[in-house]
């Protein structure tokens, strides 16, 4: 084996048992509670129309992928489009956490969280109502020694009908 082999193998055996601690239960359990404590800041900042503390945590650079598909880049964006909606369409409208599906590592510095809320009927700015429902939220963090910083979010409705013929799920209702 000559020295480049060797240095790759060792450099390769070094980062396989690097990866591998990511998945242990403690730091599983931190990531959950750190994303945990993201959304209920998240839903705190919601309840009081508050942008800047729902993105208080997020990097610069965060992006965000609303309902409607619209991306916005940059924390200031980020931040400003939010207060925009919170303080009109979305004020006094509820939201509350369902569930964490799922969180998990993607990588070193990257985790990975999937949630589900609920928020109640709101009004968009072409004046139609949007009746309460559910949203799938991806959130995409960094590891910083801050601790998870938020760098994407998208959030989808989730459309209750589809979700019955989902064949993920096993053979859709009869009639």
């Amino acid at each position: 084996m000559n020295r480049r082999t060797l240095m790759t193998v060792l450099g390769g055996a070094s980062l396989m048992t690097a990866i591998p601690a990511l998945g242990q239960t403690q730091v599983a359990d931190a990531d959950r509670t750190a994303v945990q404590a993201w959304l209920d800041e998240c839903a705190a900042a919601w309840a009081t129309s508050d942008a800047e503390r729902m993105f208080r945590s997020s990097a610069d650079d965060v992006e965000w992928v609303n309902i409607v598909g619209m991306h916005w880049r940059g924390k200031a964006q980020v931040v400003g489009v939010h207060a925009l909606y919170l303080n009109t369409m979305f004020k006094g409208v509820p939201m509350s956490l369902k569930s964490i599906e799922s969180v998990r590592s993607a990588g070193p510095d990257v985790v990975i969280a999937v949630v589900r809320w609920s928020v109640g009927q709101f009004s968009p700015p072409d004046g139609s109502i949007v009746p309460a429902s559910d949203d799938r939220m991806t959130l995409v963090f960094r590891r910083s020694p801050e601790g998870l910083q938020l760098v994407h979010g998208a959030n989808v409705q989730i459309n209750a009908i589809a979700e019955q013929f989902d064949p993920s799920k096993g053979p859709p209702p009869t009639s």
